[in-house]
């Protein structure tokens, strides 16, 4: 993504960051293997890990590096943003990090979400019950429901979207890497077929409700202003 971004700076937002490893693997693979000028930005909820990543920047001397405590529920991203990332952030949190990169017209995402759990209780498979009836195996459907409609509903949102297994389940089950490429265009069939499988499974998402945020929201420009 990077190596094909013409961008003068790249701006890397990193969402639900946690302890900011990605960011500051990315910060080293962007300035010092791609020689390209960078500025990187930790979003996390939790205060002592967003000190502890400040205290790490400051040891390393990235002085291109900020750590933000902030709720993604609110929080309002910078523009320009080239990239959003979120690696493992937990159930709800990955749709936030997926609703904030929306928000922000990112040209690009990639993620890898961790656990499931706000679905669960919600999808029906109609005429596929049985199939459910054991937990192990709802709780199984409900991983592979959650991932594959957050890739549709980024497909809606006018995204290309690619999903690949980044390294081996041996080493986590938490394998799976969600990428999109902002096309700026209106993916219509791709809205149909993710409302209609909303309908069918009877679900709502922290991403559902980000999205219709967006779209409630009102914004003054200076041009309204004048005259």
């Amino acid at each position: 993504m990077f190596e094909q971004d013409a961008s003068d700076e790249i701006v890397l937002l990193d969402c639900a960051c946690g302890k900011s490893y990605l960011s500051f693997v990315m910060n080293y693979y962007i300035h010092e293997v791609l020689h390209r000028r960078c500025r990187v930005i930790g979003v996390d909820i939790k205060e002592h890990v967003i000190d502890e990543s400040r205290a790490m920047a400051k040891r390393l001397g990235y002085h291109n590096m900020t750590f933000i405590c902030a709720d993604l529920r609110t929080y309002q991203p910078p523009k320009n943003v080239t990239a959003v990332i979120s690696l493992h952030a937990c159930d709800i949190a990955t749709d936030l990090a997926l609703g904030t990169a929306i928000r922000a017209k990112a040209k690009y995402i990639a993620c890898v979400p961790c656990c499931h759990k706000e679905l669960l209780d919600q999808y029906t498979m109609p005429g596929l019950e049985p199939l459910t009836k054991f937990g192990v195996f709802k709780a199984r459907f409900n991983d592979v429901l959650t991932d594959s409609m957050r890739a549709l509903k980024l497909e809606a949102e006018g995204y290309k979207v690619s999903v690949v297994e980044y390294i081996s389940p041996l080493d986590t089950p938490k394998n799976l890497l969600i990428r999109a490429t902002r096309t700026g265009k209106v993916n219509n069939r791709a809205k149909a077929e993710y409302d209609a499988v909303r309908r069918t499974l009877g679900t709502t998402s922290e991403l559902d409700r980000r999205c219709a945020e967006l779209d409630n929201e009102f914004f003054v420009t200076d041009e309204d202003l004048v005259g």
